[in-house]
């Protein structure tokens, strides 16, 4: 499944960053940004342009990559209606860390470096957030390096969908399918590793009955069981 398009306001009330702000002061935030559409396929911005602005996705999904000297390309994220990125270069000014691109069609809610930063000045707890915002995403990354030193590929696959079940979770009700809308070559692009070996693992899971494939789509049905994975020792 796609999560369901959302319009600026939704995404500042129920942001982490941007929830405990009161409805004028996100009335405010509204006002000064903008919105953008991307056509899909289409460059945001790639590593090392300024980092001139913040962004939330309305609607489709934006794919977080990075690329190795010989091309190869690993994304770090994709995100969907409700997420927020872009944060990094718009508090220190440096060039972006990563490339971003439009998976699909894609609108935006933008939001300027200067406007931002002005706003910051009178919102200390906004700027507590961000910093935690900060903090977690380097968290992750320091678990997504040890997980792949330490971890072989069907424990760090099961962690992955998990991961990504528990955040479709936050939008769906408990009868509603935990379905992934996750292709096969994103998934090794995001493990670091080729579309073959994720696609060997996956079958095997497939005839045990723990999840149902589909094209582009991934439906957990036993998360028990990759849980369980995870969590057995070596």
């Amino acid at each position: 499944m796609t999560l369901p398009a959302i319009d600026k306001h939704q995404l500042l009330s129920t942001h982490f960053l941007f929830r405990d702000l009161t409805p004028e002061e996100i009335e405010r935030i509204a006002k000064i940004g903008g919105n953008k559409k991307l056509a899909a396929n289409e460059t945001l911005f790639l590593k090392g342009d300024p980092g001139s602005a913040l962004y939330g996705v309305l609607s489709g999904r934006v794919r977080i990559s990075s690329s190795s000297p010989d091309g190869k390309e690993v994304i770090i994220s994709i995100l969907e209606p409700g997420g927020v990125f872009g944060e990094i270069a718009l508090l220190d000014g440096m060039p972006r860390t990563a490339d971003a691109s439009a998976l699909e069609p894609v609108e935006l809610f933008m939001i300027h470096r200067r406007e931002f930063l002005e706003f910051l000045k009178g919102h200390p707890t906004l700027t507590t957030h961000l910093l935690k915002m900060v903090c977690s995403y380097v968290r992750s990354s320091n678990e997504f390096v040890e997980d792949f030193i330490f971890l072989g590929l069907s424990k760090r696959l099961a962690k992955r969908l998990l991961s990504l079940r528990l955040f479709y979770g936050e939008h769906l009700t408990e009868t509603e399918p935990k379905e992934l809308k996750i292709s096969q070559v994103e998934l090794g692009q995001i493990m670091g590793t080729s579309r073959e070996a994720i696609n060997r693992q996956l079958q095997e899971w497939r005839k045990e009955g723990w999840i149902k494939l589909g094209k582009g789509r991934i439906n957990i049905l036993d998360p028990e069981a990759l849980r369980e994975l995870v969590e057995e020792e070596d």
